[in-house]
């Protein structure tokens, strides 16, 4: 009897003792990137590698009773990211600039549903506005391609788009150029390399493959447009920031190269905890060296230009929340 009530006292000690240790709980949580290939796709998988880092005591590095893991699917990109948090199937995910204004602002679209719900966390890697041009060429500033033969897309693309704009504050229309080539597609550097186009304006990543062979094969380059009124540009718009592509990008920039474009952004659901948002920013932000190291194109990336511009959302309270914390805002 006395071993049966030791065994019981025994047993209850270690009940007791069981639950007054701190809960070990992780919340699992989807990033939503992009093509394997993008940017958006080493963006995620590095959050989450500093997502991981924070200590907790499920890792045994720290006291925090809960932590965090995610994961980074490869998708079809914005479009689709911007669904998969909109009915919940992703708590964050990468998207454009300028197709998160469409979403919040409720624009009529084929492909984009009104979402008033996304909020933003962060902006990262541009998409810019690359003007390219031939060795050699006279154009040097918006009214030397009066005349030229000029590619500025298929409406309804993002490269026509700029263009248009670029047009609009210039106060001039399509016959200013000598002709305005309306295709779609990417640039090639057959087209500036044989001479086929004078200038070619699209939209692209930073560096962008075909801009570095064509500087290689024919010494095409990049045009700097601080001289083509894209403050007004950026000032009628929301989506739109000034980015700067660093000298040496390409192999005929000896200087930095001003421009303008969409940036990324991280966004979510209004409804995703405020305290989860709070331990995805911290955990980037709290480690952001390490963070940039995981590619070489992070290298740029500044954190007051992150948490201001090219944000076409508002920013999520548990964003907020760490920024103010950092005396950011």
């Amino acid at each position: 009897m006395k071993q049966i009530l030791k065994n019981s006292t025994l047993f209850l000690l270690l009940t007791i003792f069981a639950f007054s240790l701190p809960a070990k709980s992780v919340e699992f949580f989807t990033i939503g990137s992009g093509a394997s290939s993008d940017i958006n796709f080493e963006l995620s998988s590095a959050i989450c590698k500093m997502v991981a880092k924070q200590p907790s005591l499920e890792s045994d590095t720290g006291t925090s009773e809960k932590s965090y893991r995610c994961t980074a699917p490869a998708t079809s990109g914005s479009l689709f990211n911007l669904a998969q948090v909109q009915s919940g199937n992703f708590q964050f995910a990468f998207a454009r600039s300028d197709e998160v204004h469409t979403a919040y602002n409720e624009i009529k679209s084929e492909q984009i549903k009104p979402f008033k719900e996304i909020r933003s966390i962060f902006s990262t890697t541009p998409t810019a506005f690359q003007l390219i041009t031939k060795k050699n060429s006279d154009i040097k500033d918006w009214k030397s391609l009066k005349g030229k033969i000029v590619r500025i897309g298929k409406e309804g693309t993002s490269d026509r788009q700029a263009f248009d704009y670029l047009i609009e504050v210039n106060r001039v229309n399509k016959s200013f150029f000598g002709s305005a080539i309306e295709t779609n597609g990417s640039f090639t550097s057959e087209d500036i390399c044989k001479k086929k186009i004078d200038a070619f304006g699209f939209v692209g990543t930073i560096p962008e493959a075909n801009i570095e062979k064509a500087a290689s094969e024919c010494e095409a380059y990049v045009l700097d447009l601080t001289t083509f009124n894209i403050d007004k540009v950026i000032k009628n718009t929301s989506f739109y920031s000034k980015i700067s592509i660093p000298k040496g990008t390409y192999k005929n920039n000896d200087k930095n190269i001003v421009t303008f474009g969409f940036v990324n952004n991280l966004i979510t659901h209004e409804n995703v905890s405020e305290e989860t948002v709070y331990n995805l920013v911290k955990s980037v932000f709290d480690n952001f060296p390490d963070f940039k190291k995981e590619n070489p194109l992070f290298n740029n990336l500044k954190i007051q230009q992150m948490i201001k511009d090219g944000l076409s959302a508002p920013l999520h309270p548990g964003a907020i929340r760490y920024y103010k914390e950092k005396s950011w805002m």
